[in-house]
């Protein structure tokens, strides 16, 4: 495992609960404590030691923010192995494009999609305070690799991350959560609610009009969505994460940068390919962007 956010650490969790050995690979090599609380409200105790050294990366899974991704597998690259397997986990779009040129030959590229809610609390200086706070599923599919065979680190991300579906196309997946993301983490982060405020009437227009004008982009791109279909899985996001803080939102209140840049961001520039003007999507980028994150 790369990195310690969520969704690597809940990861990491359930699977050390299964009695597979998991190490993580941080920039300071130093072992971390873990407090998990689980779905049925149990709390229980993990540590996790670094990844040594001397040892190659045969699979990892890099469960960063996006803005690091690049950065995370240069580092990484004196350690992997010459038929490693990297599986990606980020929210928005716009890495692939620049790690896939770093990668040998027979090294694979995979992307993995989830829908399970986690957070870290703050404030806990003898670990990480770990909650999951959502059950959902996966979806993963290779970027790069010699064939698409279900690989088989996947029985292990269905263990910690199931149900577990195995896609030979992964971007109309991709594309499919950037539209929740760049309508939902945004504007609650700018507005500083919950998930659930966007239920409000006060949102309406702009959500419809955000989500009309990525529909145009989507299809400009070659990933169509059903406006109808898209529209009632918003709401159903909204609602079922009604008290949750979007990602964007745990962010900009922990002072960190956010993934703006790879979530509205990467649909201007998208836009901006295809000579398409988004105003809504603009106007919010902008005020994002003046509200310093």
């Amino acid at each position: 495992m790369v990195g310690q956010g969520a969704i690597g650490l809940l990861t990491a969790c359930q699977l050390q609960q299964q009695g597979a050995k998991v190490r993580l690979w941080l920039r300071q090599p130093v072992s971390l404590a873990v407090h998990f609380r689980t779905l049925d409200g149990n709390s229980r105790h993990h540590r996790f030691e670094p990844w040594p050294t001397d040892q190659p990366i045969h699979t990892a899974l890099i469960a960063v923010k996006a803005y690091d991704a690049l950065s995370c597998i240069q580092q990484l690259q004196p350690l992997l192995a010459e038929d490693a397997c990297l599986i990606l986990s980020h929210n928005g779009l716009g890495t692939l494009e620049t790690i896939q040129p770093l990668l040998k030959p027979k090294q694979q590229l995979w992307f993995l999609t989830t829908t399970h809610g986690a957070y870290i609390e703050p404030g806990n200086q003898a670990g990480r305070q770990l909650v999951h706070s959502g059950a959902g599923s996966s979806v993963l599919g290779a970027i790069q690799a010699e064939s698409h065979p279900i690989p088989t680190f996947a029985n292990a991300l269905n263990t910690a991350l199931g149900p577990l579906q195995s896609v030979t196309d992964i971007l109309p997946y991709l594309w499919r959560k950037l539209l929740i993301n760049c309508l939902i983490n945004p504007l609650t982060a700018l507005h500083q609610v919950q998930n659930g405020e966007l239920a409000r009437p006060c949102f309406a227009a702009e959500l419809t009009q955000l989500l009309n004008e990525f529909c145009l982009l989507a299809e400009l791109a070659g990933y169509p969505q059903d406006k109808a279909a898209a529209w009632q899985q918003l709401q159903q996001v909204i609602t079922s994460t009604a008290r949750n803080r979007s990602s964007m939102l745990q962010d900009r209140l922990a002072g960190r940068r956010t993934e703006l840049e790879y979530i509205t961001g990467f649909v201007l520039r998208e836009a901006k390919r295809f000579e398409l003007r988004l105003p809504g999507h603009e106007q919010l980028y902008q005020l994002c962007q003046d509200a310093g994150f």
